[in-house]
C-alpha cells in the first residue's frame, strides 16, 4: 500500500510540472505571452445585403493582359445581340437573352471593334478595317497599316482610325481610304473627334515638358490640314459655323485669387478667333495650396443650354447660348466635395456625378437642394464602376458586382462573378453583360429596373 501511495504522489507531482507552464500567468507569476506594439481592429464594414442573381450564361472571349491596353475591346451589345471575340481572334455573335452563338467570322482579329448603324467595323492584327453587317456578313476590309490603332469611330458616312499621331478616314459604304494623314512627331493624338459641316476636328497634346493640348482641323474630303489652336481643347459646342472651345491657361493666368474659365469663340473653317467668353470668379487664397486647376477647382462642360464651371468650393450654372460680359451664373451651389473627389461633367436624375479616385467610390450632388450623397464603398474595394439609366453597377475586388438605385442608393442585387478582374459593364435591353476575367456572364435584370 505503501509503495502505491507513493506511485501515486510521483504520478501527481509529474503532472503538475507537465501544465504548469501552460497555465496563465495567475498561476506562474514569471511568464508573460509577448506584447504587440499596436493591436487594433474594425469589426464593422458596409455589407450589402441584396438578391444574389445567377447568370443565364457564361461565354468565354480573348484576354487582353492589360485592362488599360489602347485594344482592349472584346465585346458589345447592341439591339439583343452580343458582339465578342473568342479566344480564337474570330469575331462570333451571341443573342444576349440566351448565349446562343449566331455566326462567327474573320481570323487573327484584334480586340478593337465598334459598333454603328447596323455594322461592326474592327481592325485585324495586321493594321486593316473591315465591315461586318449584324448577320456576319463582310461588306469591306481596308489596309491601313496601323496595327497599333486606339480607336474606330463612325462619324456621319466616314469611319475614321486613329493610332497615336495618324488618322485615316474611311468611307463607310465601299471601305474605300479616303485619305491618311500624319502630325507633328512631336505630338501625340487623342482619340477625341468631331466632324462638322466638312471639317474633321482632332486633338493633340505635346510631348514636351509641358503637355498641352492642340485643336487641329481638317478638309473632311481630301485630310488637308486647315488650321490649329495651341492650348484649346476638344470644342463644347459647334453653331453656325463657330466652335466653343475652353482654352488652356496653364502659365498664362495663374492667379490664385481672381479666376477664370476662358472660352475661345473660332471659326470652323478658318480657325480665326472671333471673340472670347470669360466666366470669372474669385476665391479666397491658400497659401499651403497655392493654385489649382482643373477637375473641381477650374474646368467647364456644356449640358444642353447648361454650362457648368467649377470653382473649387462652388460651381455654377450658366446659360451658355445667352452670354454676357462678366455676366452672373444662374444658380451657383456649394461643393461639399472631398479633397479626391472628381467631378464626372455629367448630370443624371438632376445629381451632379463625382468620382472619388481615392477609394474608387461614388458621390452625388442634389441640384435641387445641394446635399451631397456617398455609395458606400461595399464590403471590399471598387474595380469597376458604371452607370446605365438610374442603376448604378460596381464590381468589387472580391469578384462580386452590386447594383444599387441611383436615387435611393438601395441595393438591387448582387452577382458573384469569381474574379476582380472586372471590364467594363455592358448592357441591352434588358440583359446585363458582365466582363469578367476573360468571360461574359449574361444577367437578366429585374423588372423593376429594366
Amino acid at each position: 500500500m505503501l509503495h502505491l501511495r507513493i506511485r501515486k504522489i510521483v504520478s501527481a507531482v509529474a503532472a503538475a510540472a507537465i501544465l504548469l507552464p501552460l497555465a496563465g500567468s495567475w498561476l506562474v507569476p514569471n511568464a508573460s505571452a509577448e506584447p504587440a506594439e499596436v493591436s487594433t481592429g474594425n469589426p464593422y464594414y458596409t455589407k450589402v445585403s441584396a438578391p444574389v442573381i445567377k447568370p443565364l450564361w457564361s461565354f468565354p472571349t480573348a484576354t487582353v493582359k492589360d485592362p488599360q491596353a489602347k485594344q482592349a475591346v472584346t465585346a458589345l451589345a447592341e439591339n439583343g445581340t452580343v458582339f465578342a471575340l473568342q479566344k480564337n481572334y474570330r469575331l462570333t455573335a451571341l443573342k444576349a437573352a440566351t448565349g446562343k452563338k449566331l455566326w462567327e467570322y474573320g481570323n487573327g482579329l484584334a480586340p478593337l471593334f465598334t459598333y454603328s448603324s447596323g455594322n461592326i467595323y474592327g481592325l485585324t492584327q495586321k493594321g486593316a478595317l473591315y465591315a461586318v453587317n449584324q448577320n456576319g456578313k463582310k461588306l469591306w476590309s481596308a489596309d491601313l497599316a496601323l496595327p497599333n490603332a486606339s480607336s474606330i469611330q463612325r462619324i456621319g458616312e466616314t469611319v475614321y482610325v486613329t493610332q497615336g499621331i495618324y488618322l485615316a478616314a474611311v468611307d463607310a459604304a465601299s471601305g474605300k481610304l479616303k485619305w491618311k494623314v500624319n502630325e507633328n512627331s512631336s505630338y501625340y493624338g487623342t482619340d477625341s473627334l468631331a466632324d462638322s459641316d466638312g471639317v474633321v476636328l482632332r486633338t493633340y497634346i505635346g510631348e514636351s515638358v509641358i503637355s498641352l493640348s492642340s485643336l487641329v482641323a481638317y478638309d473632311a474630303q481630301t485630310g488637308k490640314k486647315l488650321w490649329e489652336q495651341y492650348r484649346h481643347y476638344m470644342p463644347l459646342a459647334i453653331k453656325d459655323g463657330l466652335l466653343y472651345s475652353e482654352k488652356n491657361l496653364a502659365m498664362l493666368d495663374e492667379d490664385p485669387v481672381n479666376r477664370k474659365i476662358h472660352i475661345s469663340v473660332i471659326s470652323l473653317k478658318t480657325g480665326q478667333i472671333k471673340g472670347e467668353r470669360l466666366y470669372r470668379w474669385t476665391v479666397k487664397a491658400d497659401p499651403d495650396i497655392g493654385f489649382r486647376s482643373g477637375g473641381a477647382y477650374g474646368s467647364s462642360f456644356l449640358d444642353g443650354n447648361n454650362l457648368y464651371v467649377f470653382r473649387g468650393e462652388t460651381f455654377a450654372r450658366y446659360d451658355f447660348w445667352n452670354y454676357t460680359a462678366d455676366g452672373k451664373p444662374e444658380q451657383v451651389w456649394q461643393q461639399s466635395i472631398l479633397e479626391s473627389e472628381y467631378p464626372l461633367g455629367k448630370v443624371l436624375q438632376q445629381r451632379m456625378l463625382y468620382f472619388n479616385y481615392s477609394d474608387q467610390t461614388f458621390a452625388a450632388l442634389k441640384l435641387a437642394n445641394g446635399q451631397v450623397m456617398r455609395l458606400s464603398p461595399g464590403e471590399n474595394p471598387t474595380v469597376q464602376f458604371d452607370i446605365f439609366s438610374s442603376t448604378i453597377y460596381t464590381g468589387q475586388s472580391d469578384g462580386l458586382l452590386h447594383a444599387y438605385d441611383l436615387v435611393s442608393y438601395k441595393p438591387l442585387f448582387t452577382v458573384n462573378a469569381g474574379s476582380r478582374d472586372f471590364a467594363s459593364t455592358l448592357k441591352t435591353g434588358n440583359i446585363l453583360i458582365v466582363r469578367n476575367s476573360g468571360k461574359l456572364l449574361g444577367i437578366k435584370l429585374p423588372a423593376s429596373i429594366q
